[in-house]
């Protein structure tokens, strides 16, 4: 028997679980999500246990540990009851994870193989995501307020995790480079890498705009006094108890987290009933992550997944986008850019004055062409009148 166990409290256990979670991750969603796991009201392993076998997660470990109950059988009752309760498949999966592990975390001895053999999960089922469309995208935006709508600017251009966009400050922003160049610090990045990746100018310009607006941002600045300062952090000044004081950039300890900003945005969208649709699977059409997938699908379709895998961040890509040179790189991002631009409506003006060149050029070279036949060839002028009698 563990010893251990006898010496703490099931609170203390999950702190400590917790803890080792979060230093692996340094994500405090991921904390919360293997919470919710172990604690949560209606569906979480510690009501199952109660409803189940009347005990909390210390005294079944000791159950375990004395042979009165089986390890793989109790995970099994767990599937079954998550499953009873209505969960979806994906959520099963992750929090059997979470158990798993907290059940190895507490000194028992849980074998993948044997799981495998004696625990049947649910099966995901694979639905066909709806795409986000230019058209969507627009709208949307027209909806959000500035910082938003420059987060969301952000998040299209950039293929970005909305924990690299909270966390984005000015030193992060290179406007000098042509694409602006974004780099992403590896204690921002889920996979804890440093890398880089571009906006376009068409969200470079909102940017610019909102930083302008919100913080006294210039261009012509060092603007020294908001380095280290969240981007998307809380933007309204703190008064320090004068109303009529002037007020000051709030510090990085005041300012709003990512689960904020993705809390803000679901609150707009849902004002919006046509914005505010859910897709087969169940989640809304609009999110963060579908950003992400907008992104990758239109850079791989014009530079080549690989590239826009390593933009993304995914780790198994980022060497071989190291192995290019920044030139390689930009010159590939540059090209992807016109597809990834949403409203630049100065770019569209110009391809469209580009095409109405060509046209002009195009009618010209055939009036000219025209015109030789009718002097050089005399029966070109009777296969014009047929024509027009057609």
């Amino acid at each position: 028997m563990n010893l251990k166990l006898k010496e703490i409290t099931s609170d203390q256990a999950l702190r400590d679980y917790l803890d080792r979670v979060y230093i692996q991750s340094h994500s405090k969603a991921s904390v919360k999500s293997y919470r919710v796991g172990i604690t949560g009201s209606n569906n979480g392993f510690r009501t199952f246990l109660k409803e189940k076998y009347n005990c909390d997660e210390i005294q079944l470990c000791i159950r375990i540990q004395n042979q009165e109950l089986d390890v793989y059988d109790v995970l099994n009752d767990y599937v079954v009851f998550v499953d009873k309760k209505g969960i979806k498949p994906k959520t099963t999966r992750l929090w059997f994870t979470v158990v798993k592990g907290y059940l190895t975390h507490l000194g028992l001895d849980v074998y993948s193989e044997k799981c495998k053999q004696k625990i049947k999960l649910p099966k995901v089922r694979r639905v066909k995501k709806e795409a986000l469309t230019k058209e969507i995208l627009v709208r949307l935006i027209r909806n959000l307020d500035a910082k938003l709508a420059t987060a969301v600017y952000v998040a299209i251009s950039s293929g970005m995790r909305v924990g690299e966009i909270a966390g984005l400050t000015l030193t992060d922003i290179d406007f000098d480079d042509e694409p602006v160049k974004i780099s992403i610090r590896a204690e921002t990045s889920k996979s804890r890498e440093d890398r880089e990746t571009y906006i376009t100018n068409e969200a470079a310009i909102a940017l610019k705009d909102y930083l302008k607006r919100y913080f006294g941002w210039r261009e012509d600045s060092t603007n020294s006094h908001l380095q280290g300062l969240r981007i998307f952090g809380r933007t309204n000044v703190i008064k320090n108890g004068d109303q009529n004081a002037k007020g000051r950039i709030p510090q990085v300890s005041e300012q709003l987290s990512e689960s904020d900003l993705l809390g803000s945005t679901l609150r707009r969208i849902s004002k919006v009933p046509e914005l505010n649709r859910l897709s087969r699977s169940g989640w809304r059409v609009i999110h963060f992550h579908a950003f992400r997938e907008y992104f990758y699908t239109v850079v791989s379709n014009v530079s080549g997944s690989n590239f826009a895998h390593a933009l993304m961040g995914h780790h198994e890509y980022l060497d071989t986008y190291y192995a290019l040179s920044e030139k390689q790189q930009a010159s590939l991002y540059q090209k992807a850019m016109p597809y990834l631009t949403i409203s630049d409506y100065s770019k569209i003006e110009n391809d469209l004055e580009k095409i109405q060149n060509t046209q002009d050029g195009l009618l010209e070279k055939y009036a000219e062409f025209e015109r030789y036949l009718k002097a050089k060839d005399p029966s070109f002028l009777e296969f014009l009148r047929r024509n027009k009698e057609t």
